[in-house]
């Protein structure tokens, strides 16, 4: 109604007024307008019979006039209507229509017949009414007689009915309007009330504010209602940020959980794969053939637990949210090549052949590296395992499709394929094709589940193709810019049959091979002694010479301290407590692992002697600085070869990793946490650094600051090797201060023996 007055943005106070006035004059008008109908058409009513009266008067004598051709008499007749104001004129017509006798007020020419003048009856004209009447005599018509009248008493009333109508309306709009005042107070106040509590808890999501009750009226009711429901929503309110605090507390709680079984789950995993690897290698170089198999089971069942702990841990995340997506600039190109690297020994141990195709005009990808590495490689792993002495083959395209860019990944392969309906189930966690295919080819059924989750996450998405028998065929479509974290991969996108490229470029499949430099000499040096101050004094010079520093305060922890970090210098006093230098010095002979550890005693008495005997050095007490540089530069070789800091709280992960980079070529130098790698730094520049992020004292990102806060260091590459998950905050501080971030859990020595290689060239220019 508001709209069809024109006036949707007034008060509610002002909107009453109106509906009341509006409703008020309406209704008197209508009223009004009915009640002016009725009188007009009443008062012209009488007209008619009062005029035609007076013409049934006046008819009989001006028939007997008109029959006895009288005209003067007529005219006599006629002119008595001059006493009747409002006849304008009159006349007498025989029958022929030819005026037989007249009256007029005006002067002017006799005035004819009208046509419509048959019989008897009336008509109004514009300014006049007309009433006409037939003269007969015996019933034979002998001509007519009419009377013309004005309308100046009709248009008379009709002015002063208007005058009146509009001084009532006046006065009526006054007392509605007092009225209409006074009742919107009674109806808006309340309806007002509510209205601002309305907006008070909109604003200020205060649910205990309350409407001030005005009645028991229906307007009462509501506001009863309104309470009502506030009350409700003040309660459930309540109870859903309990409930959300519940929710947060319990996501942190299950965030720490993840962090924590991610890293402590991981690392010892990481440990006990590297170190099969190594017994295996040792093994193999030693003639042990008997212990190759079980060592390569031990190293197998491991690899398949973290695998599986890696899997239910990044699906756990991506149910709850807490994945996120690393974006990151990086080249196809390159990524294929790591991955096939990789996977090229598993997809040969089924004696398959392995076929890579990539087109060589592919635009660097923006998007997660690790997720898009991770799909490519559990693809080509699937493949591998459901194939045996067949093929594999990669085909990596660009291609422009529903109006954006993308790189297309086909992963396929001649293995044992699948029907329809295990494709149906294919992508389900925990789902594989059957309960045969779990028996005979192994896995969780989380692969191919978390491929799809990841590519979803990339606005992309992974179909599949298979014939029973014959193979199956693999499709990944992902943005060439990945531009946010979206669940868009349903699906559902039509696919192309085909994708054609112009030119394709085999890629190469070399296995990376091994640094071929010469063993360097030790870099680890072990100080046992039981003064402290000796510890402290030691520590200065040997960390100043560039070598890693550890230290013990007796004999027994002397030899626990060797065996753990395989020193390859030894620092030992005599004359200790307990358990005195020439007890530790036979232990250590004694020890295979540790017999071939050059020795250098230290002691205030001269025995060196004895020490040349037992094949070891000696020094005295006081310690000379030169003497003990001039010692140890026997023992230190080739100073050309390059260096590698390899900083980690777990001594087992730097052992694994000494082992693989010496066997290398590389000088290894070691520290626990942040501080003690800063002094390592100082004292010689290292031209690789491994780096762990979670350590006591100062962790990764803490040393990674202090670093490139020196601008003498800002070029050594960094490499980070870590078991934690990174997050978008953790990537964002890493980000432009290392080289590579490596999982712990998603490499082997081989793998790193391949970065490796590759960082050298970085940081060698080789």
């Amino acid at each position: 109604m508001f709209k069809l007055l024109g006036l949707p943005n007034l008060s509610l106070k002002r909107k009453l007024v109106v509906v009341i006035m509006a409703t008020t004059l309406l209704a008197l008008f209508l009223a009004s307008a009915i009640f002016q109908v009725y009188d007009y058409n009443s008062f012209r009513r009488g007209m008619v019979d009062d005029f035609g009266t007076l013409a049934e008067t006046l008819q009989a004598t001006v028939t007997n006039a008109l029959v006895y051709n009288n005209p003067d008499a007529a005219t006599q007749v006629l002119a008595g209507l001059e006493k009747q104001p409002h006849v304008l004129s009159a006349g007498v017509y025989d029958q022929a229509g030819e005026l037989f006798a007249e009256f007029s007020r005006t002067e002017g020419p006799p005035e004819t017949l009208p046509e419509h003048c048959t019989g008897d009856g009336s008509s109004f004209e514009e300014d006049s009414l007309v009433v006409h009447r037939e003269l007969a005599i015996a019933e034979r018509p002998v001509g007519h007689f009419i009377i013309r009248t004005d309308l100046v008493e009709l248009r008379q009333r009709l002015q002063d009915y208007l005058k009146i109508l509009a001084a009532v309306i006046f006065g009526v709009s006054l007392i509605a309007l007092f009225i209409s005042n006074a009742l919107q107070r009674s109806v808006s106040e309340p309806i007002l009330d509510l209205a601002r509590v309305a907006r008070a808890v909109s604003v200020r999501k205060d649910y205990s504010a309350r409407a001030k009750k005005a009645g028991e009226d229906e307007i009462g009711r509501l506001t009863d209602d309104f309470n009502h429901m506030l009350a409700q929503i003040q309660t459930r309110d309540e109870e859903l940020l309990v409930a959300r605090d519940t929710a947060e507390q319990a996501n942190r709680s299950k965030s720490v959980f993840l962090a924590s079984m991610s890293h402590e789950l991981r690392t010892p995993l990481t440990a006990i794969i590297g170190y099969s690897e190594i017994l295996e290698d040792d093994a193999e170089e030693m003639g042990l053939d008997d212990f190759v198999p079980d060592l390569h089971k031990i190293k197998g069942a491991g690899k398949h637990l973290l695998g599986l702990i890696n899997s239910i841990l990044d699906l756990s995340k991506v149910e709850a949210g807490k994945m996120d997506v690393y974006v990151e600039e990086f080249e196809i190109q390159t990524l294929v090549e790591e991955v096939c690297n990789t996977v090229l020994p598993i997809v040969e141990r089924n004696g398959n052949h392995f076929e890579v195709e990539c087109a060589d005009d592919l635009p660097n990808a923006t998007g997660d590296l690790t997720k898009t590495r991770q799909i490519l490689f559990n693809l080509l792993s699937n493949a591998s395992k459901f194939t045996e002495k067949g093929s594999v083959r990669l085909e990596v395209v660009s291609a422009k499709e529903f109006d954006s860019e993308w790189f297309v990944f086909r992963v396929i392969d001649s293995g044992i394929g699948m029907t329809a309906e295990q494709r149906r189930r294919l992508f389900k966690p925990f789902s594989q094709a059957d309960a045969s295919t779990a028996r005979n080819y192994g896995g969780t059924g989380l692969g191919l589940a978390l491929c799809k989750r990841f590519c979803e996450l990339m606005g992309g998405w992974i179909d599949v193709e298979s014939t029973l028998g014959k193979g199956s065929t693999f499709t990944v479509w992902m943005p060439q810019v990945v531009q946010a974290r979206t669940n868009i991969g349903t699906g559902e996108h039509p696919l192309p049959d085909r994708i054609a490229t112009s030119e394709w470029q085999q890629v190469s499949r070399r296995r990376r091979g091994r640094m071929t430099e010469t063993l360097i000499d030790a870099q680890q040096v072990l100080v046992i002694d039981d003064d402290p101050a000796v510890h402290d004094l030691l520590r200065g010079m040997l960390e100043h010479l560039g070598f890693r520093v550890g230290t013990a305060r007796n004999g027994r922890d002397g030899l626990e301290r060797a065996k753990l970090l395989r020193p390859d210098i030894i620092l030992l006093d005599i004359h200790m407590p307990e358990m005195d230098g020439w007890e530790v010095l036979g232990a250590l002979k004694a020890d295979s692992d540790l017999a071939a550890t050059p020795v250098i005693l230290i002691s205030v008495s001269d025995e060196r002697q004895r020490g040349y005997a037992l094949g070891a050095e000696y020094l005295a007490k006081p310690i000379d600085r030169g003497a003990l540089e001039a010692l140890l530069k026997k023992y230190r070789g080739d100073e050309s070869a390059p260096r590698c800091l390899v900083v980690d709280d777990d001594a087992g992960q730097r052992r694994i990793l000494r082992a693989a980079l010496e066997e290398m070529g590389w000088a290894v130098q070691e520290a626990e946490h942040g501080l003690e790698a800063l002094r390592s730094v100082a004292s010689t520049r290292p031209q690789l650094i491994l780096l762990d992020l979670i350590m006591p004292q100062l962790d990764g990102f803490g040393f990674l600051a202090q670093l490139r806060k020196n601008t003498a260091w800002r070029e050594i590459p960094v490499a980070v090797l870590t078991a934690m998950d990174l997050g978008a905050e953790e990537r964002s501080r890493l980000s432009g201060g290392v080289e590579r971030v490596l999982q712990k859990d998603a490499f082997n020595l081989d793998d790193l023996r391949a970065e490796i290689h590759s960082l050298a060239k970085l940081s060698l220019g080789s």
